[in-house]
């Protein structure tokens, strides 16, 4: 009687043991996959942080390296003091959004320009999405421009590609979100080029306006900029966006 009360509870025990285990082994792998490509990005950024910008050789030497480790790369995107010092690729989908820098699957996926843009010749602006990851890599940083303080000491924003080192200025920080398609609301992330003057100043305008301080950096027609966007979790589909204008 006894052994057959222990099958029972055995029997019942297993079961239960299993469903309390599974959302711990899918956390732990979710962790060790994280952990793995966190660590291949530190290897890249390794190879960035060696750069001497002084030696525009070398300089041009490690970036030729990084496109033949991965032929969707385009630059480098750098904001000092931060942990944003990345690569970024492009492509004509969202295939970054779920990948690494070395093509495996990754929750952090990889610094990617937007599907629409044009790289060659080059958009007016160039868009490049970033997940906002809890354990503060990738574009997570960018959250940090809603205090007018620290954006005060990280106004500049470094995108270099091969023989094009290109330095932007920040100058408008603002919440937005995705927007359904017959919502008639500034949709930042449709703009890429401006056809007229007049498309070129509505855009300006509507940064400005959603900016949450003051700037104070002007923009004129046929400038260029690059557009930092991230996941911002206050309201659905939010996100929290950074322009910068080309100044050099």
């Amino acid at each position: 009687m006894k052994k057959k009360k222990y099958k029972l509870k055995k029997k019942f025990y297993i079961p239960f043991i299993i469903i309390i285990l599974i959302p711990f082994y899918i956390i732990g792998y979710k962790i060790f996959i994280h952990k793995s490509n966190n660590n291949k990005v530190d290897k890249i950024i390794n190879v960035i942080e060696k750069i001497n910008n002084d030696n525009n050789n070398e300089y041009n030497t490690k970036l030729k390296e990084l496109k033949n480790m991965n032929n969707d790369f385009v630059g480098i995107l750098t904001i000092p003091d931060t942990i944003i010092n990345y690569p970024v690729t492009y492509s004509k989908d969202d295939y970054y959004l779920r990948h690494s820098f070395d093509k495996k699957q990754s929750e952090a996926g990889t610094l990617y320009i937007d599907k629409y843009n044009n790289i060659d010749p080059i958009d007016d602006n160039i868009i490049i999405y970033g997940h906002n990851m809890k354990n503060g890599t990738m574009f997570h940083n960018l959250l940090n421009y809603k205090d007018e303080d620290f954006y005060k000491n990280h106004k500049i924003i470094y995108f270099n590609k091969l023989n094009n080192k290109e330095k932007y200025e920040i100058i408008s920080v603002f919440y937005s979100r995705v927007f359904y398609e017959n919502e008639h609301e500034f949709k930042y992330y449709k703009f890429y080029k401006a056809n007229n003057e007049e498309e070129f100043n509505n855009y300006i305008t509507n940064i400005k306006q959603l900016s949450l301080y003051d700037t104070k950096v002007d923009a004129k027609y046929k400038d260029k900029f690059i557009t930092l966007s991230t996941c911002e979790y206050s309201r659905e589909n939010g996100r929290f966006v950074v322009v910068a204008k080309k100044v050099n």
